[in-house]
């Protein structure tokens, strides 16, 4: 099931203890132009359900998204620059054009995602089995590699730093 939601009524039905906001399509408020990206800076969604959701266009810059299920979830164009996804579920999620650097992805799962590149990230027993990212990707731009599981279904025992080649 789709349902439309704002970044604000998100925000505010979160605080109000509810969690699951399985298959929303994100919307701009009205507050805002509709070219505008929609602000999610820095927002705390812990153990939030967005599998098959629609987070086109969203800033997530500092967003901490620890034990968030993403699983089918389309994050397309988005910003996610130092986010935390300790221990999310991003199954199949497409991340293309989205913004990735700094991230903190312990213990995060990307099996069959669509990822594009991004560095300085946190890999720290992180699976990318079946994306779509080399594994040569992974392994530079500054990223801390330790027990990762590339996308080839190798395991970079580590610790590794990418040195950005």
């Amino acid at each position: 099931m789709v349902w439309k939601i704002t970044a604000e009524e998100l925000i505010i039905r979160y605080g109000d203890g509810e969690r699951n906001f399985a298959g929303i399509e994100l919307l701009q408020s009205e507050r805002f132009l509709p070219e505008n990206p929609i602000d999610l800076k820095g927002v705390s969604l812990r153990n939030v359900n967005l599998r098959g959701a629609c987070l086109r266009y969203a800033d997530l810059t500092g967003a901490v998204l620890i034990e968030a299920f993403l699983q089918k979830a389309t994050v397309r164009d988005a910003n996610m620059e130092s986010v935390n996804l300790h221990w999310s579920s991003l199954h199949e999620v497409d991340l293309r054009g989205t913004t990735l650097s700094h991230m903190n992805a312990t213990g995060a799962f990307f099996c069959g995602a669509r990822i594009g590149g991004f560095d300085y990230a946190i890999l720290v027993d992180a699976d990318f089995r079946n994306t779509n990212t080399f594994n040569s990707t992974l392994c530079r731009g500054g990223n801390v590699i330790w027990n990762t599981v590339m996308s080839d279904g190798t395991i970079i025992v580590g610790p590794q730093y990418g040195d950005g080649r």
